[in-house]
């Protein structure tokens, strides 16, 4: 209830603030109330795993996870328009600025649950599919300020996790925990972080999408990595 009180005081101050139109505006409500609803719901119906102090954390993060959610709509809206273009240097401030504590904060929910004692499967997941949804809203973001339709490539590195997932249902024999990887954990942490300086707007767009290329192959790389290993698995190469 905290979170959805401290969300529609934001939503409230962004219909005052924003000037766009009301499908624009009713877009932008909707899908932050969507976003942090998916959250609530799935610790509502966690079974069998303690809800704890660590979850709170996350699901103040994902506060501010909905809040980008909601200012997505009102950057595409001239970018997807007739007259094309790029989002407003403001609105990639807006988005920077709300999307940056979300990716600091990352790390602050593993040591409160480490902390507390309290460290759960379902929290773990819960923590990453909150950086997922992160991902894919940045990479949006990202896409926007290069040039859409020609940087769809952007959103590849949102959308590589949601990918994998479908695979999972295609390919059921991918479904083993994967051994721990440093290089998986490097560049899944570097994701975030590029994304975020490639939405600044001091930052030259040559630079931004240089950097948001680089992090693009290392990521295809590591999906590459772990569906090579969870491939020869089920066909016991390994």
């Amino acid at each position: 209830m905290l979170a959805f009180a401290v969300l529609g005081g934001a939503l409230a101050a962004l219909l005052l603030l924003a000037d766009a139109a009301l499908p624009v505006l009713a877009c932008s409500v909707l899908l932050g109330l969507a976003v942090l609803g998916a959250v609530v719901r799935s610790t509502v119906r966690r079974r069998g795993e303690p809800y704890g102090p660590a979850d709170r954390v996350t699901v103040g993060r994902s506060v501010l996870v909905a809040l980008a959610a909601a200012l997505l709509p009102l950057g595409l809206a001239p970018v997807l328009g007739h007259d094309g273009g790029r989002p407003a240097d403001a609105w990639c401030w807006a988005v920077f600025a709300v999307a940056l504590p979300a990716w600091l904060l990352d790390g602050i929910d593993g040591w409160v649950a480490r902390r507390t004692g309290t460290a759960t499967r379902a929290g773990a997941r819960f923590d990453q599919e909150v950086d997922a949804v992160l991902l894919l809203l940045l990479s949006v973001a990202v896409a926007a300020r290069i040039g859409l339709p020609e940087a769809w490539w952007v959103v590849v590195i949102g959308a590589l996790r949601y990918l994998f997932l479908l695979g999972l249902r295609v390919r059921p024999a991918w479904r083993r925990e994967l051994p721990f990887s440093s290089y998986r954990r490097v560049v899944a942490g570097i994701q975030g972080g590029v994304l975020l300086g490639a939405l600044v707007p001091l930052i030259p767009l040559p630079l931004a999408v240089t950097a948001t290329v680089i992090a693009l192959v290392l990521l295809l790389v590591s999906f590459g990595r772990d569906v090579l290993w969870l491939e020869r698995c089920a066909r016991g190469l390994s």
